[in-house]
């Protein structure tokens, strides 16, 4: 890599830290500084070191002169990442991810080149299971294979644009559903980046009239989809399309895995239509995908959705678009903080419910840290380098950082 592309994944990397991420160490005996661990951890993460002795593995590949940047001025035990993360608090974490994104969506690292307006995407995800012991807060259920701990979360990406990066999350309450932690949620995620984006799409678990209110009193506009725990809108869709099903608003196909998927949009108008009690409702649209395998019968497969979208603002094609869109948050981040970063596989600390929520902080930063970094690289044969690929340069650029280059960056 040149040296110009070297020095701009590292600006990418700066974390703002909030003044409400305090210390909880004692003021006596530091020998390293507490943000410079806490960016260790968000680096490490984002190199996809998911054990704390690969991150101390990594605090010894950088170097003496890089960890005296960091505050590190020697290796950092996997005792002492331990010990801070089971008593760091997460109060500041969130604001540190917003002012992360806010700058890059200043500095146009982030844009809207998905789609011609901004869409967060919602979507609940969980962060921690285990069948060994319970934390405070926990879900717990009995199945075939004993007790069951878990933790849950609500999570916000700005999936218009290609580095998708999480903007937000809320922690789910040991007895609630994701339409309590949305409307949480979602006033301070438009008071903090609503100019980012316009219209929300979200699964049918946050499919009610509460949801809808809330999104439209805020000035934006809703895709929600329709499925059979809304029985009522979802067979009044079904039955609509039934007995009209509207002209064929757009066509896509395209190969995929040696399959051929065949997808049409079909909408109608629900304006001012009593039955359909949703605030700001404007159209039912139903998605159709047909997939056509090299041998063998076809299968279809119909998907329902609810939109306050209002008529001109998105053509046919971008309508259908923006159905494909909101899965960004599926194969773009759950898939990449599941499989790359192991969220579902490697908690680092268990201790208590903050400190698997200030991991799952430090994963994120990590994830977005990542993603605008792979989404910024050269690409190859017109394709983004894979995560793998990804992570191994930037480990790579950490490792040969000058002092220089890192003490304004990441200190």
């Amino acid at each position: 890599m040149t040296e110009a592309q070297r020095k701009r994944a590292l600006r990418r990397a700066r974390i703002p830290w909030s003044e409400e991420v305090a210390d909880p160490r004692d003021a006596r005996g530091q020998r390293h500084g507490h943000h410079g661990l806490l960016a260790l951890m968000a680096l490490a993460f984002a190199c996809g070191r998911t054990v704390l002795r690969r991150m101390e593995e990594l605090s010894e590949d950088v170097g003496q002169k890089t960890r005296r940047a960091l505050g590190l001025p020697k290796r950092v035990a996997d005792t002492t990442l331990y010990r801070l993360l089971s008593q760091q608090s997460p109060a500041g974490l969130r604001e540190t991810l917003q002012a992360m994104v806010k700058t890059w969506l200043e500095q146009k690292v982030v844009r809207n080149d998905l789609f011609p307006v901004g869409v967060m995407s919602v979507d609940g995800k969980s962060i921690w299971t285990s069948t060994r012991h319970v934390v405070d807060g926990a879900r717990v259920s009995v199945g075939p294979d004993g007790t069951v701990a878990s933790l849950s979360s609500l999570r916000a990406v700005l999936t218009s644009s290609s580095a998708r990066p999480c903007v937000d999350l809320e922690l789910m309450a040991a007895k609630q559903g994701e339409s309590p932690a949305f409307r949480r949620m979602f006033p301070r995620l438009c008071e903090e980046l609503g100019s980012s984006f316009l219209i929300v799409t979200a699964d049918a678990g946050l499919t009610c009239r509460e949801n809808a209110r809330l999104v439209t009193a805020q000035g934006k506009h809703y895709l929600f989809g329709l499925k059979g725990n809304q029985q009522h809108l979802h067979s009044l869709a079904q039955r609509a399309f039934a007995l009209c099903p509207g002209g064929l608003r757009a066509r896509t196909e395209e190969r995929r895995d040696g399959n051929t998927l065949v997808r049409e949009l079909h909408t109608l108008s629900v304006y001012d239509a009593p039955a359909v009690d949703m605030e700001g409702a404007e159209q039912f649209w139903c998605v159709t995908q047909v997939t056509h395998p090299p041998q063998g019968e076809p299968t279809t497969e119909v998907r329902y959705f609810i939109s306050s979208v209002p008529l001109g603002l998105l053509t046919p094609t971008q309508q259908l678009h923006l159905v494909r869109l909101h899965w960004g948050i599926e194969n773009g981040h759950n898939w990449t903080m599941d499989v790359m970063l192991q969220e579902d596989d490697r908690q680092p600390c268990q201790a208590t419910k903050d400190s698997i929520e200030v991991t799952t902080w430090l994963r994120l930063l990590g994830y977005n840290l990542l993603a605008v970094w792979r989404a910024r690289a050269p690409r190859k044969d017109c394709l983004p380098l894979s995560w793998s690929r990804a992570m191994e340069l930037l480990r790579d650029l950490l490792v040969a950082a000058t002092p220089a280059e890192l003490t304004p960056v990441l200190v």
